[in-house]
């Protein structure tokens, strides 16, 4: 009988009329869920790889690749504003392989000071990273700690 004082109170606090509180996750329109993330066609993206901007133009057949298969290649994208954000996805496009052993993801609200957030495994045509908690940030550096098999391929980065 635990449960009846629960019930009582949600019965009394809807007959009252107090309103629920929305979530803070809703759909956007890029087609994947987000946190009050900007719209993805206001990003900038710029690297060490070749045709880094393709890493965030919603095409999966272009893609940004790394240079060389060495450690301290990145990707840093520009939200153009602060953004809350905790999952990471990185799709590798055509290059199943194209995952590096250990990825670093740094955050900054100024562009100019990064904290790393985590570090974190690749891996196969889809690198999918779940931060410990949520953060705030305008840029996000992704950057190559340990390469994979093959240069690094990035076909997409989606947040949510």
């Amino acid at each position: 009988m635990r449960l009846l004082p629960l019930v009582i109170t949600l019965t009394l606090m809807v007959s009252s009329g107090c309103e629920t509180v929305s979530p803070i996750y809703r759909p956007t329109t890029g087609g994947y869920l987000g946190a009050d993330i900007s719209p993805k066609k206001t990003w900038s993206c710029w690297g060490s790889v070749v045709n880094a901007s393709a890493a965030i133009d919603e095409d999966l057949t272009t893609i940004a690749r790394g240079r060389f298969n060495s450690a301290g290649e990145e990707i840093t994208i520009d939200l153009k504003r602060l953004c809350l954000f905790q999952t990471i996805i990185i799709e590798h496009g055509q290059f199943e392989k194209g995952y590096c052993y250990r990825l670093s993801i740094l955050t900054s609200v100024d562009g100019k000071k990064f904290t790393k957030q985590y570090d974190t495994s690749g891996a196969r045509r889809v690198t999918i990273i779940l931060l410990p908690k949520p953060t705030v940030a305008r840029y996000i550096r992704l950057r190559v700690v340990k390469p994979g098999p093959e240069r690094w391929a990035v076909a997409e980065i989606y947040l949510q």
